[in-house]
């Protein structure tokens, strides 16, 4: 059979072979420009950084390790919250959830503040008057992001006994765990032992006390607003001491230690909250994770540092959203 080319005009044919030719280069470039954008879209995929991973999938929390350098957020903190999330909760009413609770629904910061501390003094009374102090500054904090959620706001109760014994009396039945301080959510209470408290802040200006009260209050945040009863219910549904129970508790600490981060690196270098303060609070969640022989109930000590690290960097509650993430990064 003859060739269709060969039996048409030449100016035709010419005209066809043209076409073929155009169509040719066109389809090389556009391959080549897929093949491009796919390899683009697997660098993406695999970020060098935890910032550029949540950018880029939409995932909230913590990926990957951490920068290492001193960069707490400051001023880059995402604003507070103006009003009620459209709606979305009642005003002052908590909501017992966990990966989709209202407070984690958009990119909220915490607010900025002129926290003056007294000196820290190694006695029962020196030591509650730099926590009270404390508070205060946590309480100015945090209100006007609770309250701006629609979410209720109280601030928490203080004791400072002098031995871990005396803790059994202040809190319920089970609420008796110690590491440095401990929250008892049934009575909102922060408690911060002499006894743990002493060596756990040994050669520290402030940031070792700031660090063991600010995780407690990221405690009493999550009582407060719901969060601690919803994760109770479920982690009593799959069974307290399970490898699902003990994973949901690694989640509820790990956000704890997100929101310690929160505060710390948003309030970096603002009075007394200066840059030593925050190194010291660095340093202590360097190695604040599960010990030998502990349940797996913390974190290991780099996801600990990863989730305070990351708050101090965002600085937002989207991103301590620990019941999204995968169960990779709350090990």
């Amino acid at each position: 059979m003859d060739n269709p080319l060969t039996v048409l005009p030449d100016r035709v044919r010419r005209g066809r072979m043209s076409s073929i030719l155009v169509y040719g280069v066109v389809a090389t470039v556009l391959a080549a420009a897929i093949m491009l954008t796919g390899r683009s879209c697997g660098r993406a995929e695999q970020p060098q950084s935890a910032r550029t991973a949540a950018a880029v999938d939409g995932i909230p929390g913590f990926h990957g390790l951490p920068s290492e350098g001193v960069d707490p957020v400051r001023d880059a903190a995402p604003p507070v919250a103006g009003a009620p999330l459209a709606g979305e909760v009642a005003e002052d009413r908590a909501v017992h959830a966990l990966a989709d609770h209202p407070l984690f629904a958009r990119h909220v910061g915490v607010h900025r503040v002129d926290c003056a501390l007294p000196s820290w003094r190694d006695d029962q009374s020196g030591a509650r008057a730099f926590y009270l102090a404390a508070i205060a500054c946590l309480d100015a904090s945090w209100e006007p992001t609770l309250r701006g959620a629609g979410l209720p706001f109280r601030s928490p109760r203080l004791q400072v006994p002098e031995s871990i014994p005396a803790v059994r009396g202040l809190c319920a039945p089970g609420d008796t765990e110690i590491r440095v301080g401990h929250y008892c959510p049934s009575t909102e209470t922060i408690l911060l032992p002499m006894a743990t408290v002493r060596p756990a802040v040994a050669d520290s200006r402030r940031g070792a006390q700031l660090a063991a009260l600010a995780h407690e209050y990221g405690h009493h945040i999550q009582s407060v607003i719901g969060v601690t009863r919803a994760y109770r219910d479920r982690r009593t549904s799959v069974g307290w001491d399970s490898a699902a129970g003990l994973e949901l508790s690694r989640r509820l600490e790990l956000q704890a230690a997100c929101f310690s981060g929160m505060f710390l690196g948003t309030n970096a270098g603002r009075v007394d909250l200066d840059e030593s303060s925050w190194t010291e609070a660095a340093a202590a969640n360097r190695a604040a994770g599960d010990r030998p022989g502990e349940p797996r109930a913390r974190g290991t000590d780099a996801t600990v540092w990863g989730w305070w690290k990351w708050g101090s960097d965002t600085g937002d509650t989207w991103e301590c959203n620990t019941w999204y993430a995968a169960a990779a990064h709350v090990d």
